[in-house]
């Protein structure tokens, strides 16, 4: 009972801290959303919770979690199909990174492989890491750095664009291995990939931001 406490509050908190980044980093009023927010991370949480002891489809709970979170977004939200999808991507890229980032340094400090201190230290690792996003996000208001390009007509009108194409193409390359990233051996290269991931959107969003700035 109290290990499912614990994953169902670890749970809230990863959905809480997604919704946090991605929303702050766009200037998207996360007071504004609050009782969509809530009724979303309890769905999903509900979800993860009930998938968890299905071998079978436990490893594709992230993808699942980002599918939901994409549609949920889109159709209650109503935000845009693609806008859905970057706000997806930059709070689980950026949560899997500040996650895999403790678990790095947890796994020297207590010399054990990366699985074994996932297994012995993931609640403290989703804790830290999440609040180290928190802290980040709340750095970043504060100071006023966000984008300003994201749509507020909530309509699903998609523009096509080299922008966009490119979007497109790296959100792809992010959620072809977004499932399970356990299947990346290497932690190292698993932190070096979701880098490149969310530096290279940034980098799109950057460039963006300038532009229609002009």
């Amino acid at each position: 009972m109290k290990n499912d406490l614990i994953y169902a509050a670890m749970s809230l908190m990863d959905g809480i801290t997604i919704f946090m980044f991605a929303f702050g980093c766009f200037k998207v009023s996360f007071k504004d959303y609050w009782k969509e927010i809530l009724v979303s991370n309890v769905l999903i949480s509900i979800g993860t919770f009930l998938m968890r002891s299905n071998e079978a489809i436990s490893g594709f709970i992230p993808l699942i979690c980002f599918i939901l979170l994409v549609t949920l977004l889109t159709f209650y939200f109503r935000i845009r199909p693609w806008s859905s999808v970057k706000l997806s991507i930059y709070g689980f890229g950026a949560q899997l990174i500040s996650q895999m980032l403790v678990a790095i340094i947890m796994m020297f400090a207590t010399s054990k492989s990366y699985t074994a201190t996932i297994d012995e230290l993931g609640s403290y690792i989703q804790l830290i890491g999440n609040s180290l996003l928190i802290i980040l996000t709340l750095t970043l208001q504060r100071r006023r750095i966000w984008y300003t390009t994201m749509p507020y007509d909530y309509t699903f009108k998609i523009k096509i664009n080299r922008t966009n194409i490119i979007s497109v193409f790296i959100g792809l390359l992010a959620i072809s291995l977004l499932y399970n990233v356990k299947q990346i051996e290497n932690i190292y290269l698993g932190l070096l990939f979701w880098l490149i991931c969310l530096v290279n959107i940034i980098f799109v969003d950057v460039v963006k931001e300038k532009s229609e700035a002009r």
